[in-house]
């Protein structure tokens, strides 16, 4: 494996950590945004907190599982 190569699959995985707090932070903000405008905080703010997280786990899931394909068949 070459040097490049490794610090490719760093920088790569080590993105993978920012994921899952962009999603819960961006569902924030949109529910923040929301319950300004309908009145209903901080109900929307919460829920879509949780649902950013959870898209981001599965984004993580996601990703991983792709990865680990591509290393089965050895590319």
């Amino acid at each position: 494996m070459k040097k490049q190569d490794i610090w490719a699959q760093v920088a790569y995985y080590s993105s993978l950590g920012f994921v899952l707090p962009a999603g819960a932070v961006a569902g924030y903000i949109a529910g923040w945004a929301l319950d300004r405008w309908l009145g209903t905080a901080p109900v929307l703010a919460v829920i879509l907190a949780i649902l950013g997280a959870a898209g981001g786990l599965v984004e993580v899931l996601r990703i991983l599982s792709q990865a680990e394909k591509t290393e089965d068949r050895g590319e």
